[in-house]
């Protein structure tokens, strides 16, 4: 009782501010000189972003993708994660050199090897379908094989490490904080294809998804990464009820929405409406042939909505609509 005592006495002897610092608030003010700061350097051109090539996505994330934020694209098997994400980070990786900026991508494709990850690269640079690499119908002839050669040489300067085999968020947190030792300089982006391949102690999937979450959240904390985190949508989408609203993606859809949808900075849902069910009316606004919607269902700081894209499947090729306004 005489210990409480002179515990509640040194307090009363304490300003209130003080008090409540030393608790973790912060008083508004330091919010505000905060938020002049931010906008400060961002009228400078100072901002830390990494811009893609794609303008509309661009806006709808404050310039592009942000040094500790967690991004998650989902989609349906077959819909384009994989091709999406590919050229995305080959387009961040060539903006940030332009800008004498360093980035180191770790792949961790646990679906996928990696050289099937540039095969799919090369289909789009040389305009080959995989059946024509892989000379299915017929075999492929020199010239062409020269020009493969040439497409896939390219990639080589590029600092894209893959990890093929699968590994749990405890050996991706000390893989980037071993190489955050070394490189302090250097903007690690993480991709990880896709997250129910990530494996865990725990017997239950979800927790295994939370502890996933909550790891990437260490690493954007305490080393500034950018997480790409590929995921699936549930079957919720395809059930008959949901076909009179053309199929379009919801929050809900997220497999694990509760486990890393609250966690993430950004949720990008892919959708190929007339690919994957047909549907010929407009979509959105737009025509559903050839596309590939992209819907922001989640961004904390930016615009929600869909992009639309043209896909062109067979040889991984993704381009921006221009916007009709």
């Amino acid at each position: 009782m005489k210990t409480q005592t002179i515990v509640m006495t040194k307090e009363t002897q304490e300003s209130s501010s003080e008090v409540l610092k030393k608790l973790g608030f912060q008083h508004i003010r330091s919010a505000v000189r905060q938020s002049i700061a931010v906008v400060d350097k961002a009228k400078k051109g100072l901002r830390n972003v990494y811009t893609t090539n794609w303008p509309r996505l661009n806006r709808h994330l404050l310039g592009g993708l942000q040094p500790g934020k967690l991004y998650i694209i989902a989609g349906r098997p077959g819909t384009g994660k994989s091709a999406f994400s590919n050229q995305l980070i080959f387009d961040l990786m060539d903006n940030a050199a332009k800008l004498n900026k360093k980035m180191v991508v770790f792949y961790w494709s646990f679906e996928m090897p990696g050289y099937q990850q540039i095969m799919r690269s090369a289909s789009k640079d040389t305009g080959k379908q995989m059946s024509d690499l892989y000379s299915v119908d017929k075999t492929l002839g020199e010239q062409d094989f020269q020009s493969f050669m040439q497409s896939v040489h390219k990639y080589v300067k590029y600092p894209v490490f893959f990890q093929n085999k699968p590994k749990d968020v405890s050996f991706i947190e000390s893989a980037c904080e071993k190489f955050t030792m070394l490189h302090p300089d250097v903007q690690i982006l993480n991709l990880i294809d896709h997250t129910r391949l990530v494996p865990g102690n725990e017997d239950v999937e979800m927790k295994r998804l939370n502890n996933l979450s909550k790891g990437c959240m260490r690493m954007q904390a305490n080393m500034g990464t950018i997480n790409l985190l590929l995921s699936q949508l549930n079957r919720n989408i395809e059930k008959d009820d949901r076909a009179k609203n053309q199929f379009q993606p919801m929050l809900s859809d997220l497999f694990g929405g509760d486990s890393i949808g609250q966690d993430a900075h950004v949720v990008m849902m892919i959708q190929r409406p007339h690919d994957l069910y047909g549907i010929t009316a407009r979509y959105c606004g737009e025509d559903p042939r050839g596309l590939l919607a992209l819907h922001l269902e989640k961004n904390r700081d930016g615009i929600l909505g869909m992009i639309p894209y043209d896909f062109d499947g067979a040889k991984f090729t993704i381009t921006e609509r221009k916007s009709k306004s």
